[in-house]
């Protein structure tokens, strides 16, 4: 099994000072390695045909509408699953852990994402982008291994997204999950990929 994880918007709770209203994580799982190297494939070809150099990344917010959907339309055909994570940070802003540590949301809500899989995770492959802070890189993969099943765990890497496909994957669900639960009218973002979603958790506690 591989695992690509990334977040759209940040885990702060500063909201109106910086941090933004929702937090966003998506965990893109593939049962099979093939079909993992199947889809990173795809979106080689993709960013071919786009005429894009070799390391143009594919990120939700600099990537214009077209394009958005059409990537999105291209990789619900490929077999892998999606868990998210929505958090309307409004919602948890009085919880003083988080408020003391950022890191402990970002940490709690990648364990609730995980929860979907985690009856079948052994000896995964997980690749989270690394560009989250040195902090919350530390932190994350020891909060992991001490939190879910034994064993479950092979693989912890944290990846340069220019250079992962998967991690742009991740990216490109996260951003439209962000975008579709903050405007309505960009709702449609999300129903594209929705017969790849798993499940949708909005609380973490």
């Amino acid at each position: 099994m591989i695992i690509a994880i990334d977040d759209s918007g940040d885990p702060g709770l500063k909201i109106g000072k910086g941090s933004s209203r929702y937090f966003v994580i998506a965990v893109v799982c593939f049962a099979d390695d093939l079909d993992a190297e199947e889809a990173s494939l795809k979106i080689k070809r993709i960013r071919r045909d786009l005429k894009w150099k070799p390391l143009h990344e594919f990120k939700f917010r600099k990537t214009s509408p077209e394009i958005r959907r059409m990537f999105l339309s291209e990789m619900k055909r490929f077999d892998f699953r999606v868990s998210l994570v929505i958090l309307d940070k409004t919602d948890i802003i009085n919880i003083v852990a988080f408020k003391k540590n950022a890191s402990e949301l970002y940490n709690a809500a990648i364990l609730k994402a995980l929860a979907s899989f985690s009856g079948r995770m052994e000896s995964v492959h997980i690749y989270i982008d690394g560009e989250s802070g040195l902090d919350y890189r530390r932190k994350v993969r020891t909060y992991l291994r001490k939190n879910l099943p034994k064993g479950a765990i092979k693989e912890l890497t944290y990846r340069d997204s220019k250079n992962d496909n998967l991690i742009q994957l991740a990216d490109m669900i996260a951003g439209a999950t962000r975008r579709s639960v903050e405007r309505d009218t960009d709702a449609s973002y999300l129903k594209i990929i929705k017969e790849r979603i798993t499940r949708i958790e909005k609380t973490i506690y």
